[in-house]
């Protein structure tokens, strides 16, 4: 949708704003755009955008005081408040399940030591480890995407560990991974006719007619008798006899659809934008430090969620600079140049939503 969106701005002559990511097909469309004069303004949200300022911030401070970074690394999660984990994913949904779902299939990649770390679609959520920095928390972080490509981005090629990851709280990674092993991210087609959702997990486990004790039995052996994975099928309600809604004709979208009946998160209930960048430095003393920035941004009760503020405000904010003359650039613009960082976060700060803790 994106490029196709780019490709009527450039013939229009008109610039382009989003939150998401720049992608290959979007580079090369801004080339075209910046030949017209086009501002095709992409990364400015919560992840990617805050998370650019906040980190090209701290190298620049770095930088002015002659420290060399040694590694990056920078997690970030939308979460639901602690107080409303009360599922086995400890995680609700605000938009359609099936982007997370495919998310927990991606490919990803990562420097760590001076060695690239290639991690194989399907194999995301078991190098899942625990998240040290924020230990109140209680959370897991994994690798997110093609973190190498950030090494040069950033202009941090002293560098020998970059790493992007997301937040979940603990326990996420392993009920996905039960999800998976299941097989229902499996998109094979399927005759689900009249089943229910205890007959689908029973298709999978190998029989549909099997009883409920043996299907749990089943469960226990598969996970080599994890009570954790195996109740992780009971409380999502996939041993219930309901029926799965007509048209469904795949374990994937019968997921998707038992993930959004169940577990979107109400309107009463509120989220939580938690963020991390710990950056390694080498003094010119030879003295080693690690310098941090902590975001957590709470949503509002009957207000704006965090994730609406945290994504929000920054495209408001950079669609007000495109107006007002303040952003320079033509063609492909990320929020990297401290010309637009620094007025973007000094503007994120007067909103007062939040301050970046150090």
């Amino acid at each position: 949708m994106h490029p196709f969106i780019a490709e009527l701005c450039v013939d229009a002559r008109r610039n382009m704003l989003t939150a998401s990511y720049a992608t290959d097909a979007l580079k090369k469309i801004a080339k075209r755009g910046a030949q017209k004069g086009i501002m095709m303004v992409n990364e400015v949200g919560l992840d990617p955008g805050i998370d650019h300022m906040l980190a090209m911030n701290l190298f620049e401070d770095i930088k002015q005081n002659n420290g060399t970074v040694e590694s990056f690394e920078s997690f970030c999660g939308g979460l639901p408040a602690p107080q409303f984990t009360n599922n086995p994913l400890r995680y609700k949904f605000t938009w359609f399940p099936r982007g997370v779902l495919l998310n927990a299939l991606s490919e990803a990649k990562y420097l760590k030591e001076g060695k690239v770390v290639n991690v194989e679609s399907g194999t995301l959520m078991q190098v899942a480890q625990q998240f040290e920095v924020l230990p109140g928390f209680n959370l897991e972080c994994y690798p997110n995407r093609d973190s190498t490509i950030y090494k040069e981005a950033y202009g941090i090629g002293s560098a020998h560990t970059v790493l992007r990851g997301t937040l979940r709280y603990k326990g996420f990674s392993m009920a996905m991974d039960t999800l998976i092993k299941l097989g229902l991210f499996k998109s094979d087609k399927m005759d689900l006719s009249g089943y229910s959702w205890a007959d689908l997990t029973k298709e999978l486990l190998g029989n549909r007619s099997m009883s409920h004790q043996e299907c749990k039995s089943k469960l226990l052996a598969l996970f080599s008798g994890d009570k954790f994975r195996a109740s992780t099928v009971v409380k999502l309600g996939l041993l219930d006899n309901d029926t799965i809604p007509a048209g469904i004709d795949n374990p994937m979208d019968a997921l998707v659809e038992k993930l959004a009946s169940s577990l979107m998160m109400p309107e009463d209930e509120t989220d939580v934008i938690i963020m991390n960048h710990s950056v390694g430095v080498r003094l010119p003393s030879g003295k080693c430090e690690t310098h941090r920035s902590n975001l957590v941004v709470y949503g509002e009760e009957g207000g704006w969620s965090a994730m609406s503020k945290t994504v929000g405000l920054p495209v408001g904010i950079a669609a007000e600079m495109m107006m007002n003359g303040e952003i320079k650039e033509r063609g492909l613009v990320l929020p990297l140049t401290k010309e637009i960082y620094k007025p973007m976060l000094k503007k994120l700060e007067l909103e007062g939503s939040w301050k970046d803790a150090k």
